[in-house]
């Protein structure tokens, strides 16, 4: 017979095994009772890491993963984090492939506007019409971003979550040691071309040999993007009436503006034509080049943040500006839900989180010096107001050009290849031009 011990005993064990299959029952429970909503993002880390120049530490998407699920616990999100890539690996492959197979219901979609005029998206004003508590936390931007779709001509296909910058860097020490007057704030053609010049050979401090211009050559079609804009160039536009694309590259415009560009890239160093960064030595002693056009956010607001010594030698100034001021690529990063996504009423609360909330914000800034898109938001982010340049930084999305409708399509690696042929002197500019619009024709000519 067994002791009273034995059967209290046996009974508190029983306990605890129904407490814990009750909790993880439980446990189950809520995470059937989850609405699984998966969102496609671009290029964030992986993981927790520690930059190895600055010292400072990036989050990895894990930290964005879990702000999310601690304010939305209602909602399973599940990110799938893919790189850039290039070619048949890039992004825009992986985005056709997903979004023909249904396999996420967000997505981080440069090529959005290209994506919704296909009928692929959700227009997100049938939403925000729904929604009794949306707040515009954007301002311009949701009006910015409207574009033609199958049905309404003032689509909205995405809202960003944060934005880069296509800034205009230069370094400071350079200009001193020629007694180069510094880099105006809002620099036009005449003075880059000027000072790019006077800035170009022995430096009279150093003796170093300088260069006064720099360009990425494997994404030169945004340099000269800029640069025929500040000349007035159009690239062309979107019919009102039936939505369809017209893009106009071989114009005098254009003709100026790569003559021009080919005629700079004479003071940038060897090696520009194949890069797909900034020089070699910039952000340090060794850096030989004066003014450093399109400059990304992730190569110099970390580290300046980081570096409070940096901030004096390497400035930033506003990027060129057309005659209607605006100017440089409009890199916000559109977040887009798609149509067939089955679970749209979580998805769109993931959107607006994912888009709109202060700790998403600081998220894409930490972990790769993405600029907060809400109005207001960059002043809390830690670091950013601290930079003497911040306003600039944060100003420059504000006069960026509208987004390119052909930014991810071939129009663009068309302009991309001709680019490199005249700036490898291999093709005239004329001919480069040329070329750039027999293959755009035959894009455009299969398009609906």
């Amino acid at each position: 017979m067994q002791s009273k011990r034995t059967v209290a005993t046996g009974l508190v064990v029983l306990a605890a095994l129904l407490a814990a299959t009750i909790a993880v029952s439980a446990a189950r429970g809520a995470q059937r009772d989850k609405t699984t909503v998966k969102v496609m993002m671009i290029g964030y880390p992986d993981q927790d890491s520690t930059d190895p120049v600055t010292g400072v530490k990036v989050p990895g998407i894990g930290q964005l993963q879990a702000a999310f699920d601690k304010a939305n616990p209602s909602i399973d999100l599940q990110i799938i984090n893919i790189p850039w890539g290039s070619g048949s690996t890039s992004y825009s492959a992986k985005t056709d492939a997903m979004l023909q197979a249904g396999d996420a219901c967000l997505y981080e979609m440069p090529g959005a506007q290209v994506y919704g005029r296909q009928g692929k998206l959700v227009d997100l004003t049938t939403l925000i019409k729904k929604d009794k508590h949306f707040k515009n936390v954007w301002g311009a931007q949701l009006n910015v971003n409207r574009s033609w779709g199958p049905t309404n001509p003032n689509s909205l296909f995405y809202i960003p979550d944060n934005t880069g910058v296509r800034v205009i860097n230069w370094d400071a020490k350079i200009f001193k040691d020629y007694h180069v007057k510094p880099l105006s704030l809002h620099p036009t053609l005449k003075e880059i071309e000027t000072k790019a010049k006077q800035l170009t050979g022995k430096d009279p401090v150093t003796g170093q040999q300088t260069y006064g211009y720099w360009y990425q050559g494997k994404y030169a079609v945004w340099q000269f993007m800029a640069i025929a804009d500040a000349m007035g160039a159009k690239w062309g536009g979107v019919d009102k009436k039936t939505g369809k694309i017209h893009i106009n590259w071989n114009t005098p415009k254009y003709l100026k503006a790569m003559e021009w560009f080919v005629k700079m890239s004479k003071y940038a160093p060897a090696g520009a034509l194949a890069s797909d960064s900034m020089p070699d030595g910039f952000l340090t002693d060794q850096n030989v080049v004066a003014i450093i056009p399109e400059g990304e956010q992730g190569y110099f607001i970390a580290p300046l943040v980081a570096n409070p010594s940096l901030r004096t030698r390497f400035r930033t100034s506003f990027n060129l500006r057309g005659p209607n001021g605006h100017g440089g690529l409009n890199t916000v990063s559109p977040l887009a839900m798609a149509k067939n996504c089955p679970t749209k009423a979580a998805a769109w609360t993931a959107l607006k989180w994912l888009a709109g909330s202060k700790e998403a914000e600081t998220y894409y800034f930490q972990a790769s010096g993405r600029v907060p898109v809400t109005t207001g938001v960059w002043r809390r982010v830690p670091g950013l107001a601290a930079l003497p340049d911040a306003k600039v930084i944060v100003g420059q999305p504000q006069q960026s050009d509208p987004v390119y409708p052909w930014a991810a399509q071939d129009p663009r690696w068309a302009m991309q290849s001709a680019l490199e042929g005249a700036l490898a002197g291999t093709l005239t500019p004329q001919q480069a031009l040329q070329q750039a619009q027999e293959k755009t024709n035959e894009w455009l000519a299969q398009q609906k």
